[in-house]
This record gives structure tokens, sequence and C-alpha cells, in this order.
């Protein structure tokens, strides 16, 4: 009986991380979404470059580039 709790329990955990995973992967998903849509905005070739341009491109070539290649990279290590 024990362990058939505990392994019922283990899957419900499973399926949680699962879940906040998913939830994870969306709204990193959005997030470069909108802030590409804004910096494909703000860069017109008569528009002036502000802050929060400038801002936007940096964000975007972090979350673009770097945070998969730290998350690839860190679960090579693991392995």
């Amino acid at each position: 009986m024990y362990e058939r709790m505990k392994a019922f329990l283990r899957r419900c955990l499973d399926i949680v991380v699962a879940l906040v995973l998913v939830a994870l992967l969306g709204a990193y998903v959005i997030i470069n979404s909108i802030m590409m849509t804004h910096v494909i905005n703000n860069i017109q070739l008569d528009a002036y470059v502000t802050y929060g341009t400038g801002f936007g491109v940096v964000m975007l070539i972090l979350l673009l580039g770097w945070a998969p290649a730290w998350l690839k990279r860190s679960l090579q290590d693991k392995r």
C-alpha cells in the first residue's frame, strides 16, 4: 500500500513539474514575441532610438541567444 501511494504521489509530482515547465516555456515564448514586436516596431529609418529600444534589443539578444545556450550547457553538465 505504501509503495503504491508513493508511486502515485511521484507521478502527481512529475505531472506538476511538467505543467510548470510547459507554462514557463509558454511565458518565455510570449515574452520574446512581445519584445521582438516592440523592438521591430521601434527600429525604423526615421525613428529616434531611445533607451527603451536599446534595452529591448539587449534583452532580445539575451533571451534568444544566451538563455537557450545556458540551458543546453547546464543540462549537458548533469549527464
